[in-house]
Protein backbone atom coordinates (compact mmCIF):
# COMPACT_ATOMS: atom_id res chain seq x y z
CA UNK A 1 0.00 0.00 0.00
CA UNK A 2 0.99 3.47 -0.40
CA UNK A 3 3.06 5.07 2.75
CA UNK A 4 0.97 8.03 3.16
CA UNK A 5 0.31 8.11 6.56
CA UNK A 6 -3.20 7.94 6.20
CA UNK A 7 -5.13 5.17 7.19
CA UNK A 8 -7.96 4.78 4.44
CA UNK A 9 -10.56 1.87 4.20
CA UNK A 10 -7.77 -0.66 2.58
CA UNK A 11 -5.80 0.64 5.27
CA UNK A 12 -8.09 0.12 8.20
CA UNK A 13 -9.37 -3.22 6.95
CA UNK A 14 -5.84 -4.45 6.69
CA UNK A 15 -6.11 -3.45 10.24
CA UNK A 16 -8.85 -4.96 11.55
CA UNK A 17 -8.60 -8.39 9.24
CA UNK A 18 -5.37 -9.35 11.70
CA UNK A 19 -5.68 -12.18 14.12
CA UNK A 20 -2.97 -12.48 16.76
CA UNK A 21 -2.82 -15.26 19.61
CA UNK A 22 -0.88 -16.91 21.91
CA UNK A 23 2.72 -17.11 20.58
CA UNK A 24 2.63 -14.65 18.44
CA UNK A 25 4.99 -11.95 18.41
CA UNK A 26 5.44 -8.12 16.49
CA UNK A 27 3.76 -5.39 16.19
CA UNK A 28 0.33 -6.89 15.76
CA UNK A 29 0.91 -7.93 19.47
CA UNK A 30 2.32 -4.39 20.42
CA UNK A 31 -0.76 -2.64 18.89
CA UNK A 32 -2.72 -5.11 21.16
CA UNK A 33 -1.23 -4.56 24.33
CA UNK A 34 -1.12 -1.01 23.94
CA UNK A 35 -4.63 -0.79 23.71
CA UNK A 36 -5.00 -2.92 26.66
CA UNK A 37 -2.64 -0.57 28.58
CA UNK A 38 -0.25 -3.81 29.09
CA UNK A 39 3.78 -3.77 28.44
CA UNK A 40 4.10 -3.35 24.89
CA UNK A 41 6.78 -6.01 24.44
CA UNK A 42 5.19 -7.69 20.99
CA UNK A 43 5.34 -10.76 22.77
CA UNK A 44 1.49 -12.74 23.22
CA UNK A 45 2.03 -14.73 26.31
CA UNK A 46 -0.08 -15.63 29.43
CA UNK A 47 -0.58 -12.37 30.75
CA UNK A 48 -1.83 -10.69 27.23
CA UNK A 49 -3.82 -13.62 26.79
CA UNK A 50 -5.73 -13.33 30.17
CA UNK A 51 -5.74 -9.62 29.45
CA UNK A 52 -7.93 -10.43 25.89
CA UNK A 53 -10.30 -12.78 27.74
CA UNK A 54 -11.14 -10.39 30.23
CA UNK A 55 -11.61 -7.68 27.49
CA UNK A 56 -13.97 -9.77 25.48
CA UNK A 57 -16.04 -11.17 28.35
CA UNK A 58 -16.26 -7.20 29.09
CA UNK A 59 -17.58 -6.62 25.68
CA UNK A 60 -20.06 -9.74 25.80
CA UNK A 61 -17.53 -11.57 22.90
CA UNK A 62 -16.66 -15.20 22.97
CA UNK A 63 -13.75 -14.96 25.76
CA UNK A 64 -10.93 -16.95 23.63
CA UNK A 65 -8.26 -14.74 24.45
CA UNK A 66 -7.53 -14.84 20.83
CA UNK A 67 -7.16 -11.28 18.97
CA UNK A 68 -9.32 -11.74 15.69
CA UNK A 69 -11.02 -9.10 13.39
CA UNK A 70 -13.79 -8.04 15.40
CA UNK A 71 -11.85 -8.24 18.76
CA UNK A 72 -9.78 -5.61 16.82
CA UNK A 73 -12.40 -3.44 15.91
CA UNK A 74 -13.23 -3.61 19.49
CA UNK A 75 -9.85 -2.58 21.26
CA UNK A 76 -9.77 0.16 18.50
CA UNK A 77 -13.10 1.89 18.43
CA UNK A 78 -13.89 0.96 22.03
CA UNK A 79 -17.11 -0.98 20.51
CA UNK A 80 -18.09 -4.14 18.62
CA UNK A 81 -19.01 -3.60 14.62
CA UNK A 82 -22.13 -3.36 13.67
CA UNK A 83 -23.63 -6.25 11.54
CA UNK A 84 -23.86 -4.30 7.61
CA UNK A 85 -27.18 -3.89 6.55
CA UNK A 86 -28.51 -6.36 3.90
CA UNK A 87 -28.41 -4.76 0.68
CA UNK A 88 -31.69 -4.30 -0.72
CA UNK A 89 -32.15 -5.55 -4.35
CA UNK A 90 -33.17 -3.67 -6.88
CA UNK A 91 -34.14 0.29 -6.93
CA UNK A 92 -35.08 2.24 -3.70
CA UNK A 93 -35.79 5.22 -2.19
CA UNK A 94 -33.27 6.39 0.66
CA UNK A 95 -34.47 9.80 3.18
CA UNK A 96 -31.11 10.80 5.58
CA UNK A 97 -32.33 12.64 7.98
CA UNK A 98 -30.22 15.41 9.16
CA UNK A 99 -30.95 15.87 13.01
CA UNK A 100 -28.31 19.40 12.95
CA UNK A 101 -29.72 20.81 9.91
CA UNK A 102 -33.27 19.54 9.13
CA UNK A 103 -33.33 21.42 5.72
CA UNK A 104 -30.47 19.80 4.46
CA UNK A 105 -31.25 16.29 4.69
CA UNK A 106 -31.25 14.02 1.86
CA UNK A 107 -33.21 11.79 -0.46
CA UNK A 108 -31.17 8.66 -2.67
CA UNK A 109 -32.18 6.80 -5.81
CA UNK A 110 -30.63 3.28 -4.74
CA UNK A 111 -29.78 0.22 -7.08
CA UNK A 112 -28.93 -2.65 -5.48
CA UNK A 113 -26.75 -0.70 -2.40
CA UNK A 114 -25.30 1.94 -4.73
CA UNK A 115 -26.50 5.34 -5.00
CA UNK A 116 -27.07 6.41 -8.22
CA UNK A 117 -28.15 10.09 -7.03
CA UNK A 118 -28.35 12.10 -3.90
CA UNK A 119 -30.79 15.31 -3.54
CA UNK A 120 -30.93 18.02 -1.17
CA UNK A 121 -34.25 17.59 1.09
CA UNK A 122 -36.45 18.58 3.29
CA UNK A 123 -39.14 17.23 6.01
CA UNK A 124 -41.13 19.08 8.47
CA UNK A 125 -41.85 22.52 10.00
CA UNK A 126 -38.79 22.45 11.82
CA UNK A 127 -40.25 20.11 14.56
CA UNK A 128 -38.16 16.79 14.40
CA UNK A 129 -41.46 15.66 16.33
CA UNK A 130 -42.03 12.13 14.42
CA UNK A 131 -45.36 12.80 16.33
CA UNK A 132 -46.40 16.07 15.81
CA UNK A 133 -49.15 15.71 13.12
CA UNK A 134 -49.11 17.81 9.74
CA UNK A 135 -45.99 19.75 10.58
CA UNK A 136 -43.44 17.14 12.03
CA UNK A 137 -40.61 14.90 10.83
CA UNK A 138 -41.77 11.73 8.66
CA UNK A 139 -41.59 8.93 10.74
CA UNK A 140 -38.62 6.96 10.20
CA UNK A 141 -39.43 3.12 8.83
CA UNK A 142 -40.05 1.78 5.33
CA UNK A 143 -42.55 3.21 2.53
CA UNK A 144 -44.35 1.07 0.13
CA UNK A 145 -44.44 3.77 -3.16
CA UNK A 146 -48.49 3.54 -3.72
CA UNK A 147 -48.72 6.34 -6.59
CA UNK A 148 -46.78 8.74 -8.91
CA UNK A 149 -47.85 11.89 -10.77
CA UNK A 150 -46.87 14.57 -12.80
CA UNK A 151 -50.14 16.49 -12.69
CA UNK A 152 -51.27 16.27 -9.08
CA UNK A 153 -54.00 18.94 -8.35
CA UNK A 154 -54.44 18.75 -4.68
CA UNK A 155 -55.04 21.65 -2.17
CA UNK A 156 -51.46 21.74 -1.17
CA UNK A 157 -49.52 19.39 -3.32
CA UNK A 158 -49.55 19.89 -7.12
CA UNK A 159 -47.41 18.93 -10.27
CA UNK A 160 -45.22 16.04 -9.27
CA UNK A 161 -45.44 14.24 -6.87
CA UNK A 162 -45.28 10.83 -5.36
CA UNK A 163 -47.73 9.20 -3.05
CA UNK A 164 -46.85 7.37 0.41
CA UNK A 165 -49.22 5.21 2.67
CA UNK A 166 -50.23 6.48 6.12
CA UNK A 167 -47.87 5.70 9.39
CA UNK A 168 -47.96 5.73 12.61
CA UNK A 169 -45.41 7.78 14.47
CA UNK A 170 -43.21 6.31 17.49
CA UNK A 171 -43.15 8.46 20.89
CA UNK A 172 -40.20 9.20 22.53
CA UNK A 173 -39.77 6.71 25.46
CA UNK A 174 -40.52 8.42 28.72
CA UNK A 175 -42.68 11.04 27.29
CA UNK A 176 -46.94 11.33 27.29
CA UNK A 177 -46.54 11.67 24.24
CA UNK A 178 -49.82 9.77 21.81
CA UNK A 179 -49.39 7.74 19.31
CA UNK A 180 -50.63 9.65 16.10
CA UNK A 181 -51.42 8.25 12.89
CA UNK A 182 -49.57 10.47 9.98
CA UNK A 183 -51.51 11.11 6.78
CA UNK A 184 -51.26 12.78 3.23
CA UNK A 185 -47.47 12.25 3.07
CA UNK A 186 -46.04 13.03 -0.12
CA UNK A 187 -42.40 13.54 -1.78
CA UNK A 188 -43.43 16.61 -3.51
CA UNK A 189 -42.09 20.02 -4.70
CA UNK A 190 -43.85 23.74 -5.18
CA UNK A 191 -45.12 24.15 -8.46
CA UNK A 192 -48.49 24.26 -10.54
CA UNK A 193 -50.40 21.42 -11.27
CA UNK A 194 -48.77 21.42 -14.93
CA UNK A 195 -45.11 21.62 -13.46
CA UNK A 196 -44.46 24.72 -13.61
CA UNK A 197 -44.14 27.75 -11.55
CA UNK A 198 -46.83 29.84 -10.66
CA UNK A 199 -47.15 33.70 -10.54
CA UNK A 200 -44.64 35.75 -8.10
CA UNK A 201 -46.97 37.54 -5.22
CA UNK A 202 -44.64 40.15 -3.64
CA UNK A 203 -44.25 39.73 0.49
CA UNK A 204 -45.97 36.50 -0.19
CA UNK A 205 -45.47 32.82 0.37
CA UNK A 206 -46.97 30.99 -3.19
CA UNK A 207 -47.84 27.36 -2.51
CA UNK A 208 -47.40 26.84 -6.47
CA UNK A 209 -43.91 28.81 -6.65
CA UNK A 210 -40.79 27.49 -5.03
CA UNK A 211 -38.95 30.80 -3.90
CA UNK A 212 -36.13 30.18 -1.62
CA UNK A 213 -34.05 27.62 0.77
CA UNK A 214 -37.44 27.90 3.49
CA UNK A 215 -39.64 25.96 0.92
CA UNK A 216 -38.16 22.77 1.92
CA UNK A 217 -40.04 22.85 4.99
CA UNK A 218 -42.83 21.00 4.96
CA UNK A 219 -46.18 19.55 6.30
CA UNK A 220 -44.72 16.36 7.29
CA UNK A 221 -43.67 15.77 3.62
CA UNK A 222 -40.21 15.20 1.99
CA UNK A 223 -39.74 17.99 -0.48
CA UNK A 224 -37.10 18.63 -3.18
CA UNK A 225 -36.70 21.50 -5.64
CA UNK A 226 -38.81 21.04 -8.50
CA UNK A 227 -35.57 20.74 -10.73
CA UNK A 228 -34.43 17.95 -8.49
CA UNK A 229 -38.23 16.47 -8.09
CA UNK A 230 -38.17 16.13 -11.97
CA UNK A 231 -34.91 14.69 -12.20
CA UNK A 232 -35.79 12.12 -10.06
CA UNK A 233 -38.91 11.29 -11.77
CA UNK A 234 -37.00 11.09 -15.19
CA UNK A 235 -34.64 8.77 -13.55
CA UNK A 236 -37.61 6.21 -12.40
CA UNK A 237 -39.12 6.66 -15.61
CA UNK A 238 -36.08 5.06 -16.67
CA UNK A 239 -36.42 2.51 -14.29
CA UNK A 240 -40.14 1.77 -15.97
CA UNK A 241 -41.14 2.52 -12.41
CA UNK A 242 -39.67 -0.78 -10.98
CA UNK A 243 -42.97 -2.86 -8.66
CA UNK A 244 -42.31 -2.54 -4.83
CA UNK A 245 -40.25 0.91 -5.06
CA UNK A 246 -39.65 1.69 -0.98
CA UNK A 247 -39.01 4.49 0.49
CA UNK A 248 -36.79 4.04 3.89
CA UNK A 249 -36.70 6.83 6.27
CA UNK A 250 -33.92 6.94 9.01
Amino acid sequence: MKADGVVGPKTWNKLTALTVDRGDKGHAVKAVQVQLALKADGVFGKKTQAAVAAFQKKKNMKADGVVGPKTFNALITGSIAAKPKPVVRGYSLEFSKNWKYPTYSKLSLVRDGKVLKSWRAGSGMGSKDECTSGKGWLPSGAYKVQAHFTDRDGNAIDGYAIQLPNKTCRPKAGTKQQRVTRTDLFIHSEMTRNGGQGKDNPNRDDADRWENANDYRSLGCIKLTPTDIKDLFKRLDQARWPKNLTLYVS
